[in-house]
């Protein structure tokens, strides 16, 4: 799993998964990215290593610059609802696949999602993701 400052926690084979599928990366994606060759252990690619460009990994840390958020927060299954089944996976022709949990905390921490991909993904995750109203906690009566 794959931690960057400011970005959520991320599984290498999803990371891979974003690489594979063209999905186009944010900046923050980019500073990060000689980070995730150490900790997701990359290999090249067995079948034509002359394909895979090694990317310099700086050995002192670097501290990116701070990232614009420029989409604001969204809740993927709409205003006042939560995933019920964080574990299920969401996958769409030609995106990569991703995990109903992941996808709440990439819309939650906004930045990467468009507010016109918040608008559109509740009626197509509502059944895989167990979409459910948000349960308000009500304090117990003070005796």
């Amino acid at each position: 799993i794959f931690a960057y400052p400011g970005q959520p926690r991320v599984q290498c084979g999803i990371l891979q998964s974003i690489g594979q599928g063209g999905t186009v990366l944010t900046e923050a994606m980019c500073i990060a990215l000689p980070n995730v060759i150490g900790v997701c252990e990359c290999q090249p690619i067995e079948d034509n290593p002359s394909l895979v460009t090694p990317i310099p990994v700086t050995p002192a840390p670097v501290t990116p610059a701070p990232v614009a958020v420029e989409n604001p927060p969204c809740s993927i299954c709409g205003e006042g609802k939560e995933v019920g089944n964080p574990d299920a996976v969401f996958a769409v022709p030609d995106q990569p696949a991703i995990q109903c949990g992941l996808l709440e905390r990439i819309g939650e921490d906004g930045g990467i999602l468009t507010p016109a991909v918040c608008e559109a993904l509740p009626p197509l995750i509502i059944g895989v993701c167990e979409c459910r109203p948000i349960e308000s906690v009500t304090p117990a009566p003070v005796a």
